[in-house]
């Protein structure tokens, strides 16, 4: 099985490739954008669908008048006509031989085969040696791109061409093209050979290789990939050059060599193994001794996915870093500095339509420093669970849920923890509403390591009832045709009190509070504790869907009372005793193609103060531009508006912008601010960046240039993938 790469097109007669990113497994060349840009050179006539081969096919000639000289050999004039197989040539003069079968073009002419169309000062063909073309101009069919030779010969497996150059721009005025000596390309052997290659910007000389080779076909190649460079304020000029090995079709490497001005040389390599029914992938950096640490810093991480038949799997993701501020130091995102926990984990799984297996083991490593190593979370090695839903569908179904744990961590006492839920579902459903009944018991228990009760356990009983109905009715969505619908949904919990004082608290943390919240049998992950409950949630939502089903507005709001005051609650966490829970209201809003808005807003009456609100605003303008505005606030904890767009300003110029700001702090979070210049055949990406890079709130300056050659590559950093994270919605 073959692991296809995004590949530089640098070729002719067909797509001459060298590797440009291992990460870009997926991505095709990016030529074909230009074919709307660059006038075709001619209207081809339609390919004969039973051309055949060249060697078997006849020559046929067409033209307004014939001449025939002595030895059969004869001269067509006016609109001559010459086929052969997938090959036809277009003039005004043909001198034919019939010894040989070879033909003169001594005037202008237009080629075409399945690969490419052509123009032609002059040229010859024959049925030995091809066709032979002076001062020729061509055009890849599949739209990867065009250019020109002095001189080129076709074969039907072996082309050649002579002081040849080529671009996916328009050939008239082209921003960047490639130019060599020679080109050769082996169609049979998928494989072509270039002498002094040029890439030129414009009509400057960039890049030069005296000799090159390349596939032509999606097959990979060894070779140097594309050379990333940055530059920041902590670390200064950050070069990397990637090169890339093809080992195998089903393997292959690249190696990271990496100088970052500040800190020294670090080498990084990825390497990749794809099988029939499996796919590893594994990376590391490694930096001997950090110039501003005096500190060796490394990473890896390891990925492994295996199918074992058709319902086994296995996947691995395994993680390290050599300290706590690796990522503040080498990331550069908010979302890698703000990585606290690192976790890592290995499980096999079965899977059936009604049940579901796993067993392995995972672990989390703290990767922020104002984190102490006590918070790790414990490891959980070995875990096993199984879930099994009975696959009734028309009556009661049975359900049971099932875990064992073994926890352990350094210096601190584990154990192991069997947890057990048996319940009986009777789901009854209709178009109009639902009815699900659900009674279960849980049971869990311990072997602990410590001094006193080694033998906590737990059982409860837990009934719920969720019910819901729909009504719908015709109405009006800003003239057009929509149905409006009226949910409403009840939700009632029964869990008794018991003491859990004596249990552990291993991998037990309570939820998120929100609109999931209010239909949720505990407030906590894990199985340490399980909340005791007298409660009702009752919650209403409308709907307006238009006349095609998509969902025009959503609006929802909802509460939890609580018959009886709960008295289980993790340690250091008040009890409440509001007769209530935060009154959630959720909204969506699609209001055409170019407006969305979504929010949330949560109400404590028991603190008359809101507990958390969001909300998120988008706009699509003109063809590329778009407007985000965002903000999060939760009580005690962040207060922050996030705004981003890109904004075109001429033809081919977008003004892109990001502002993440606390307000709560009055600091700037993220703050980015550039343009791009984008053709169909070039961009050119220069972005400005201002980032919070650690935990104590150090800004960072870094600067993204990137110049991307489109069906050829990209040089510098890939600021296109960062916007494309940044900005929801560009491209």
């Amino acid at each position: 099985m073959r692991m296809k790469k995004r590949l530089l097109a640098l070729a002719c007669l067909g797509p001459l490739l060298i590797a440009e990113s291992a990460r870009s497994a997926e991505a095709e060349c990016a030529g074909a954008l230009c074919q709307s840009c660059v006038a075709p050179l001619f209207v081809p006539s339609p390919l004969l669908p039973d051309a055949g081969t060249r060697a078997e096919a006849d020559t046929r000639i067409e033209a307004d008048a014939y001449k025939v000289k002595d030895g059969g050999d004869y001269v067509a004039e006016g609109s001559v006509i010459m086929r052969r197989a997938d090959q036809e040539v277009r003039s005004e003069r043909v001198e034919y031989r019939t010894e040989g079968e070879q033909a003169k073009f001594p005037g202008p002419l237009r080629y075409q085969d399945d690969r490419l169309l052509a123009t032609a000062e002059s040229g010859q063909w024959s049925a030995d040696d091809g066709t032979l073309l002076n001062q020729m101009l061509f055009q890849m069919r599949d739209g990867r791109g065009n250019g020109r030779a002095a001189e080129a010969r076709v074969l039907e497996t072996v082309s050649a061409l002579s002081n040849a150059t080529f671009t996916s721009c328009d050939p008239a005025n082209p921003a960047w093209s490639l130019a060599a000596s020679s080109i050769e390309i082996d169609s049979e052997k998928q494989v072509g050979r270039a002498e002094n290659v040029r890439l030129r910007l414009g009509s400057v000389p960039i890049f030069y290789w005296p000799r090159l080779s390349f596939p032509t076909d999606d097959a990979r190649k060894t070779g140097f990939l594309y050379p990333q460079i940055g530059s920041a304020n902590d670390s200064g000029i950050d070069l990397i050059i990637p090169y890339y090995l093809n080992l195998a079709p089903h393997y292959d490497a690249t190696l990271k060599p990496r100088f970052i001005q500040e800190r020294g040389e670090m080498l990084a390599a990825e390497r990749r193994h794809l099988g029939a029914a499996s796919r590893t992938e594994f990376e590391f950096s490694w930096l001997d001794q950090d110039d501003k640490t005096n500190e060796r810093r490394s990473s890896f991480d390891f990925r492994h996915q295996q199918r074992f038949g058709l319902n086994w799997f296995l996947n691995a993701d395994l993680r390290d870093v050599s300290d706590d501020r690796y990522f503040e130091d080498f990331g550069d995102s908010l979302s890698a500095v703000a990585t606290s926990l690192l976790p890592s984990s290995a499980y096999l799984t079965g899977r059936a339509p009604s049940w579901t297996f796993t067993i392995g083991g995972d672990r989390q490593e703290v990767t922020d420093p104002r984190l102490p190593l006590e918070v790790e979370p414990f490891r959980r090695l070995p875990r096993a669970t199984f879930d099994y839903l009975s696959p009734n569908l028309s009556g009661p179904q049975f359900q049971l849920e099932s875990e064992f744990v073994r926890f352990s961590k350094s210096d601190v006492d584990g154990g192991n923890r069997i947890d057990l839920t048996s319940s009986v579902i009777w789901p009854l459903e209709r178009s109009y509403g639902f009815l699900r009944p659900k009674l279960g018991y849980r049971y869990t228990s311990y072997d602990l390591e410590r001094t006193g009760n080694r033998s906590p356990s737990r059982g409860l009983p837990i009934a719920s009832l969720d019910a819901g109905l729909v009504f719908d009715r015709p109405t009006n969505w800003f003239g057009s045709g929509s149905t409006q619908t009226l949910e409403p949904r009840i939700y009632a919990l029964y869990v008794p009190f018991e003491n859990q004082d004596e249990l552990p608290l291993f991998d037990t943390q309570a939820f998120t509070f929100g609109w999931g919240s209010l239909f949720r049998d505990n407030a906590y992950t894990g199985a340490d504790r399980q909340i005791d409950a007298r409660q009702v949630t009752t919650a209403l939502s409308t709907r307006f869907l238009d006349d095609d089903g998509l969902e025009r507005l959503r609006l929802s709001v909802g509460q939890i009372r609580y018959l009886d005051a709960p008295r289980i609650a993790l340690p250091g966490t008040p009890l409440r005793t509001h007769s209530g829970s935060s009154l959630i209201a959720d909204m969506e809003l699609n209001l055409n193609e170019q407006w969305s808005f979504a929010g949330t807003h949560q109400y404590d009456p028991a603190i008359s103060s809101t507990e958390l609100s969001s909300f998120y605003v988008q706009r699509h303008f003109a063809e590329r531009g778009v407007v985000n505005v965002g903000y999060r606030y939760r009580r005690d904890l962040f207060e922050q508006i996030d705004v981003s767009t890109a904004i075109p300003i001429r033809d081919n110029w977008l003004l892109i912008a990001r502002l993440n700001q606390s307000l709560a702090e009055d600091e700037l979070l993220e703050g980015l601010a550039g343009f791009e210049y984008s053709t169909c055949c070039i961009a050119v990406r220069i972005l400005a960046r201002r980032y919070v890079r650690n935990i104590e709130g150090d800004l960072n300056n870094g600067v993204y240039v990137e110049l991307e050659f489109k069906g050829l590559g990209s040089l510098g950093r890939r600021a296109e993938d960062f916007l494309r994270r940044a900005i929801l919605g560009y491209r």
